[in-house]
């Protein structure tokens, strides 16, 4: 019974979101609790499965909170808008240019394995330029998102760990066997992003003018109250803040909530010496923060059922009894295929500690290398981890962007799935993959 209100949870809270019937917040806060009562748990188990759910999710949430915030700061001074001036000049004003950049960007930038970082280091600097193109924020995260998630699969990166940590194999060696597919991966991502690319530029005459005659300064900066000169020394002091608080995020040496802790703490009083001027710029940006960070705690709440009633436990052994007789030496191609839409339901933790071990041991048994199974899970559950309501990260993107959750997913999702598909037959091609 547990396993079967496991899966109508996941369902609805999936299905309501996407339809629109209910907000993300009120999905994740309501529905686990009203399921736990219905399993049987008490108002105190319950209240014990929400407070493990949101000390796991509170450094998340901190860190969207003071990031958004920080960058709210930035963007009021103009930090990134000489970048965004010398990327138009340099793409021409080409939304082809500007897409094919965004994936090749955020495949330098993810070499961290680091989701949250990639989205704080690539959606504000982009999103001003898409906007100023008329490019649409659901394709920026679209490119952002799934290149990360092709890039993801680094020994370093979270998931791998996980993955090594389940079977015991070296991180460094499941990795290895996937480089090329990797590669198969960004590739594709480039193909997407230059058929996205000429489609938003052959709208371009509708709103700017024929992509032939395009002229970036007809598309003058946006006016900012508040914006600095590039030639100050103040504007140059915001970039040396920014890139201490980003040497922090690539080196790990101090945690990233913590970053943009310190790091705000130092922008309000350079940027605006008067109190007042303080507090009008954190009312500002406060609405935008606070949003996402009930969401992201509200997200805890999930998080912490499924952990703590066994629900994802129970949903794993059930995904495994539904399989016909003979197929467990195809088990781990069925999971990694359908490795996107499982993503959305399992949080990365409950795939690869509940449902990896199971897939392991059935997989083995029947003569499967244990490495295969690995790769295959690691390919399908990485490339859509940017569309998964159960990863924090995703809201981080979601509020920089300023996309709902809804129209990400559709927007995303197919494109996400092909391209783990893809990377699937390659890695079954090139061996990397048995059966």
């Amino acid at each position: 019974m547990l396993t079967a209100l496991g899966f109508f949870m996941m369902l609805s809270i999936i299905g309501l979101i996407l339809l629109r019937r209910i907000s993300p917040m009120v999905a994740f806060t309501t529905i686990p609790v009203a399921i736990c009562l219905l399993a049987g748990f008490s108002p105190p188990q319950i209240g014990e499965f929400i407070k493990n759910g949101l000390v796991t999710v509170a450094p998340t949430a901190a860190l969207f909170l003071f990031a958004i915030l920080y960058f709210g700061i930035m963007r009021d001074r103009g930090l990134f808008d000489p970048l965004v001036n010398f990327l138009i000049r340099r793409t021409g004003g080409k939304p082809l240019a500007v897409a094919l950049v965004t994936v090749v960007i955020t495949a330098v930038v993810h070499l961290d394995g680091v989701g949250a970082a990639t989205f704080l280091l690539t959606i504000p600097a982009l999103l001003p330029l898409y906007k100023r193109l008329n490019m649409s924020p659901t394709m920026l995260l679209l490119l952002v998102g799934t290149t990360a998630g092709v890039g993801n699969m680094v020994p370093w990166g979270g998931t791998t760990a996980r993955a090594a940590a389940t079977t015991g194999l070296d991180a460094t060696e499941l990795w290895l066997g996937l480089i090329p597919v990797q590669l198969v991966g960004f590739g594709c991502m480039l193909l997407i992003a230059a058929w996205l690319g000429l489609r938003a530029q052959r709208a371009i005459p509708v709103s700017l003018g024929a992509a032939s005659s395009f002229d970036p300064d007809l598309a003058p900066p946006e006016r900012r109250e508040h914006a600095l000169s590039p030639q100050g020394l103040r504007y140059w002091l915001n970039v040396a803040l920014t890139g201490a608080i980003l040497a922090c995020l690539f080196t790990g040496i101090f945690p990233l909530y913590a970053c943009f802790m310190v790091g705000l703490g130092l922008a309000l009083p350079l940027n605006f010496p008067s109190l007042n001027e303080q507090t009008e710029r954190i009312k500002a940006h406060a609405a935008d923060a606070l949003q996402m960070v009930m969401v992201m705690m509200a997200a805890g709440v999930l998080l912490g059922v499924l952990s703590g009633s066994k629900m994802s436990d129970g949903m794993a052994l059930a995904l495994i009894d539904i399989l016909p007789g003979g197929s467990a030496q195809y088990l781990h191609l069925v999971i990694g295929a359908f490795g996107v839409p499982l993503g959305m339901i399992f949080s990365p933790d409950a795939y690869y500690f509940a449902l990896l071990p199971v897939i392991r041991d059935v997989a083995t048994a029947a003569g499967v290398p244990l490495e295969a199974v690995a790769r295959a899970m690691l390919i399908g559950e990485n490339t859509g981890f940017a569309i998964s309501p159960v990863v924090p990260s995703v809201y981080l993107a979601l509020a920089l962007a300023g996309v709902e959750l809804r129209k990400h997913i559709a927007y995303t999702f197919f494109w996400a799935w092909g391209v783990s598909l893809v990377m699937l037959v390659f890695a079954m091609a090139i061996g990397a993959i048995r059966f």
